[in-house]
């Protein structure tokens, strides 16, 4: 973990990092554990085809993406994706189907976060046209077949889509 060069908190500069999630201080014995983050994304069903987002941003600017983001604290997983839509697109979603978890690696500004990207899907009747330009170059309908899993930006999402098109053809 190369952000942390000394103790949060004596200030001490021998930590010791286990490569995984502690820090140990071998001072004042302070333990510090980066646990997982929570994410949500949301695949997003418009007239029989899925909407998809080119990022806007790093990680993975230019990559295409599922909407979502992480989920703050004393949130649920369903509330997350719901504000995530209305603060990215502009529009509400009803009925949310879970689809399962896969484990991510989101590394931001030298920061290695490791995150359990939980993944809905959800119907919707109108396309999105005020989305949030900060966070999202471009929307992009694909027929289910045809998602090209290959050009996310997350490997999490791959599996995601993977299985959802597993789904998809036992149907």
């Amino acid at each position: 973990m190369k952000t942390f060069n000394y103790c949060p908190s004596c200030g001490m500069g021998d930590i010791l990092f286990d490569g995984v999630k502690k820090i140990n201080c071998k001072k004042c014995s302070f333990i510090f554990f980066q646990n997982i983050a929570t994410a949500v994304a949301v695949i997003l069903e418009y007239d029989k085809k899925i909407l998809l987002t080119k990022r806007g941003e790093e990680p993975g600017r230019g990559k295409l993406d599922l909407p979502g983001g992480f989920v703050d604290p004393k949130e649920s997983a369903e509330d997350a994706i719901k504000r995530e839509i209305r603060e990215e697109l502009n529009i509400e979603i009803g009925d949310l189907q879970y689809l399962g978890s896969f484990p991510n690696i989101y590394e931001y500004k030298d920061v290695v976060y490791n995150v359990c990207d939980l993944f809905f899907f959800s119907r919707i009747n109108t396309l999105p046209t005020d989305i949030d330009k900060a966070e999202i170059e471009e929307l992009i309908l694909v027929n289910p077949s045809e998602i090209p899993i290959d050009k996310f930006a997350f490997e999490s999402t791959k599996m995601c889509l993977g299985h959802f098109c597993n789904i998809q053809k036992s149907m």
